[in-house]
C-alpha cells in the first residue's frame, strides 16, 4: 500500500468507497472487482466489475502534469499516448482516499515537448474511476440516469403532480429554489408556466438569462412579436389555426427552449395547446415498432425561402437515443419540403407519419391553456409540440412576445444547479 503523501486527485462530487476492490491485470487491462455493499452510492446499475485499458488509463491521468489544476483541461493529446504503454506497479490503497496508484514505465509521451520527465505516476480516485467505466452497458445505465425524463399527458399536467408546472415570476427570478424548480420542471417535462411576469416587451430577455445565458438571436431578431399582421411571412403571424409543430426545424441545430409571453389577449379564440412528442413517440414504438423505425430512418427536408432568407436542412422525424440526448423530434409540417427517400419507403413513411400525428393529437395528449397577460409559457422546442386555435382578429388584440434559448445554455444552467444542490 502507498503512503499518505502520494498525490491524489479527488474530483468534485466523487463519493467515498469504504471497501477496497480487488483487481487483476491481463491483456493490457486492469479489472477492478467492486464490493457493491461497500460503495456509498444510490445507483444499483453499476457493474460488479470494471475493466480499463492501460492506454486509456494513461490518457486519463488526472495529475497536475496531465490536467491543469485550474482550468481542468487536458495538457496532452490522446494521440500522444504510446500504444504499448504499461505499468511497472499497480496498488490499491485507502490513504488519503480510496485510490488506485499506477507507476508507469519510463516512456515519454509522443510529441510532448517539455513534459514530465522520469516514470510517471497516476493516482485515480476509485469512486471517480468507477463512474468512468466505459463498458457499453455501464455507459447506457449512466445515461439513462442522467437523461431521465418524464413522459406526460393532459391528466398528469392537470394534476400538476410535480408542483412545478406553474411558478411565480418573482420566485423564479429572485430565489435559487424558484429557479431550480423551473429548471427541473423544464428538464423533466419540457413545459412550464410563469405567472406575474411584468407586462412589458423587455421582461422576456431577463427570463432567458435566468434559463440560460442570453437570448438566442435568429433572423427573426433577438425577440419576435406573435400577432396577426397583413402579408405575414410566417403562418404564426396570422389569425389562422396553427397545428402542432416545432420552430425553426430548417436549422441544423434548432432552438432548445422557446418562450411566449402574453402582453395582450382580448380576442375570441386563440388558446394555446401542447403535446409531448416524446410520449407520443414511445407509444408509437410500443404499438407499431416498424413505423417508429421508419420515422428514425427517413430524413425529412425542412426549408424556409422567404423575406430574403433561404434555409434548408434534413432531419428524421424521430432521432432516438444517440449518447447525447434521450430522444429528439423534428416536426413542422408547414415547413416540410419535398420528401426524398428510397421508393420502397414512401408508403411506409406516410403511414408512420400519419400514425405519429394521430398519437400527438389525441385529446388525452393535449394540454390546453389560454395565455393571459402576465403569463409566460416555456417549452422544450425539441420535444413539446405547440399549436394555437384560430382567433377573430376583429374581436380584440392578441400580442405574444417570443424568444429562444440555446439548448446547450439551458443544460449548462441546469447541470450547475443540480450539482450545487446534490
Amino acid at each position: 500500500m502507498y503512503s499518505a503523501d502520494t498525490p491524489s486527485f479527488v474530483p468534485r462530487g466523487s463519493r467515498s468507497i469504504s471497501t477496497l476492490p480487488s483487481f487483476v491485470t491481463k491483456d493490457r487491462t486492469l479489472t477492478l472487482s467492486w464490493s457493491d455493499a461497500g460503495v456509498n452510492e444510490t445507483s444499483t446499475a453499476a457493474p460488479h466489475k470494471s475493466s480499463f485499458n492501460y492506454t486509456w488509463l494513461r490518457d486519463h491521468c488526472q495529475c497536475p502534469a496531465c490536467v491543469h489544476p485550474d482550468t481542468r483541461q487536458k495538457l496532452h493529446s490522446s494521440a500522444d499516448i504510446p500504444l504499448d504503454v504499461k505499468p511497472t506497479s499497480i496498488e490499491v490503497g485507502s490513504s488519503p482516499t480510496p485510490s488506485v496508484r499506477i507507476v508507469w514505465e519510463d516512456k515519454p509521451l509522443v510529441g510532448r515537448i517539455g513534459g514530465p520527465q522520469g516514470p510517471h505516476i497516476s493516482v485515480f480516485d476509485l469512486a471517480w474511476l468507477r463512474k468512468q467505466d466505459y463498458d457499453p452497458a455501464a455507459v447506457l445505465a449512466r445515461d439513462r440516469e442522467a437523461m431521465k425524463i418524464v413522459p406526460w399527458d393532459r391528466a398528469m399536467l392537470e394534476k400538476d403532480t410535480v408542483g412545478g408546472l406553474w411558478s411565480d415570476y418573482e420566485s423564479f427570478m429572485k430565489t435559487d429554489e424558484g429557479q431550480r424548480t423551473v429548471l427541473e420542471q423544464m428538464y423533466l417535462y419540457g413545459l412550464a408556466f410563469l405567472r406575474g411576469v411584468p407586462v412589458n416587451e423587455q421582461a422576456i430577455e431577463g427570463l432567458c438569462e435566468r434559463l440560460g445565458t442570453h437570448v438566442q438571436e435568429t433572423f427573426y431578431g433577438k425577440t419576435f412579436d406573435v400577432k396577426s399582421v397583413p402579408k405575414a411571412n410566417n403562418i404564426a403571424y396570422t389569425s389562422l389555426y396553427l397545428g402542432l409543430h416545432m420552430d425553426l426545424m430548417y436549422f441544423e441545430s434548432p432552438p432548445g427552449l422557446q418562450l411566449l409571453h402574453s402582453l395582450q389577449n382580448t380576442v375570441t379564440g386563440g388558446s394555446s395547446f401542447f403535446s409531448d412528442s416524446f410520449a407520443a413517440a414511445e407509444r408509437l414504438r410500443t404499438a407499431h415498432p416498424d413505423e417508429f423505425a421508419a420515422l428514425t430512418q427517413v430524413p425529412v427536408t425542412f426549408h424556409y425561402d422567404n423575406n430574403g432568407h433561404h434555409l434548408r436542412f434534413r432531419h428524421p422525424t424521430i432521432s432516438d437515443y444517440d449518447g447525447n440526448e434521450p430522444m429528439r423530434v423534428y416536426y413542422a409540417p408547414p415547413f416540410q419540403g419535398t420528401l426524398e427517400c428510397e421508393p420502397e419507403m414512401v408508403d411506409t413513411w406516410y403511414r408512420a407519419f400519419a400514425r405519429f400525428r394521430e398519437f400527438t393529437e389525441r385529446p388525452e395528449m393535449l394540454y390546453t391553456h389560454r395565455l393571459e397577460p402576465g403569463e409566460c409559457v416555456i417549452f422544450n422546442n425539441r420535444r413539446v409540440l405547440h399549436a394555437r386555435d384560430e382567433f377573430d382578429p376583429m374581436s380584440g388584440d392578441r400580442f405574444l412576445k417570443g424568444a429562444y434559448v440555446l439548448w446547450d445554455a439551458f443544460k449548462d444552467k441546469y447541470r450547475v444547479h443540480v450539482q450545487r444542490h446534490k
